[in-house]
Parts: structure tokens; C-alpha cells; sequence
């Protein structure tokens, strides 16, 4: 009896590593892109970021949020900087006088473009020391210029990512850093391989079906 809980022991352990094993291998593994940014580095993008009058957004929202979708591209997706362009404009909604993104794309010679639309915007002070309130509500679309259709994701309407922060802290400029980095995780995480633990974000307002989404792909 005493030799067969031993067995029994030992197969429990080996069990126990195995399925460790099998835990790491999900959370280190990789999430595939849904258009893979990387792989197609022989053409180069464009991103375009407005910010309309009807979002309320600070004037230099659209701004931050180009910078950080252009860090997250060339930093972390590991796109060439020469592949990477970017223009913005919080203000007229139409960066540097150009009408539309697919004619900034035209002119600046990229193959695809990034438009992100702000479309909600808060950023308030709670008067309790310099902690802010921070929202930002945003549309992507990747559009193949050529072609003049999206590459993602499937929807034409784009994909909208709801940023918040409840307690900001560090004053408004550290606050809109934050949402616009948290902002751009989303939006470029859908564009290279990323490793599944890194995949979500906290400040990202998700129902409960995308919640569970997450865990299971």
C-alpha cells in the first residue's frame, strides 16, 4: 500500500508539471496578429490621428497619441522608423491642411495609413492633491491606400477602444501620457505578434464577453 501512494505521489508531481508547464507555454505564448504590421514591412504607414471639435479634446491629445502609437510601432511591434510617419492635428481635424488620410498617405508615399479618431474625451482634475479623472474613447482603422480598403480589422466602422482612469495621478500632462500609451497598446497589439500576458490592458473598459475572450484565445 505504502509503494502505491508513492507511485500515486509521484505521478500527482509529475502531473503538477506538466500542467505548469502547459501554463506557461499559454501565458508566454504569442497572440497572432490580426494583420501583421511585421511581415509586411515592405510597406510603409502612415499614421494619422484626429481629434474633432465635438471629442472636446486638449489640444495636444492628438498630438500625444501620434507619438505614442509611432513609439509602440517602432519600440515594441519592432517596425523600421523609416517605414513609420506621422501627422496630427487636435485642432482642425484635418492634419497640416490635407483633407483626407488617404490623400496625407498619397502625398507622404506610405502603402497604408492608421486612422485613429478620438471620438470621447475627458481629462478632470478631482481636487484631491493633483489626482485627475482621465477618459479617452478612440476609432482605428488600417486602410491599404491602394486598394482603399481596411486590412483591419474587417469592419469598415473600425475598431473603438475605451480608455479610463479613475485616479490619475501626477498632474494632467502624466494623465494624458498614460491614457494615449494605453490607447496605442490597444490598438497596435492587434498589428504583431504579442505575448499573450502582455496582451491586455488595465485601463481598457471591456464588457464581460471580451473579458472572457481574453482568456481564452
Amino acid at each position: 500500500m505504502k509503494a502505491i501512494n508513492t507511485v500515486c505521489l509521484f505521478a500527482a508531481a509529475a502531473l503538477a508539471v506538466m500542467a505548469a508547464g502547459c501554463g506557461n507555454a499559454g501565458i508566454y505564448g504569442k497572440v497572432k496578429p490580426e494583420y501583421d504590421l511585421v511581415a509586411n514591412q515592405d510597406k510603409k504607414v502612415l499614421i494619422w490621428v484626429e481629434a474633432p471639435r465635438s471629442a472636446a479634446a486638449d489640444v495636444d491629445a492628438a498630438e500625444k497619441l501620434a507619438a505614442s502609437l509611432y513609439d509602440h510601432l517602432v519600440a515594441r511591434a519592432r517596425i523600421k522608423p523609416d517605414n513609420v510617419q506621422v501627422q496630427s492635428d487636435s485642432r482642425t481635424g484635418a492634419p497640416d491642411g490635407v483633407q483626407t488620410p488617404e490623400a496625407a498617405a498619397q502625398q507622404a508615399g506610405t502603402e497604408l495609413v492608421l486612422m485613429v479618431r478620438i471620438e470621447e474625451y475627458e481629462l478632470l482634475p478631482l481636487n484631491i492633491r493633483d489626482y485627475y479623472f482621465g477618459r479617452m474613447l478612440s476609432r482605428a482603422l488600417l486602410l491599404d491606400v491602394q486598394s482603399n480598403r481596411p486590412v483591419w480589422p474587417n469592419s469598415e466602422q473600425g475598431k473603438v477602444h475605451d480608455i479610463a482612469i479613475e485616479l490619475g495621478q501626477g498632474g494632467r500632462v502624466a494623465v494624458l501620457s498614460q491614457m494615449s500609451a494605453s490607447t496605442a497598446h490597444c490598438i497596435v497589439r492587434n498589428l504583431y505578434p504579442i505575448v499573450k500576458m502582455y496582451y491586455k490592458n488595465s485601463d481598457e473598459r471591456i464588457s464581460v464577453q471580451e473579458a472572457f475572450e481574453m482568456e481564452t484565445f
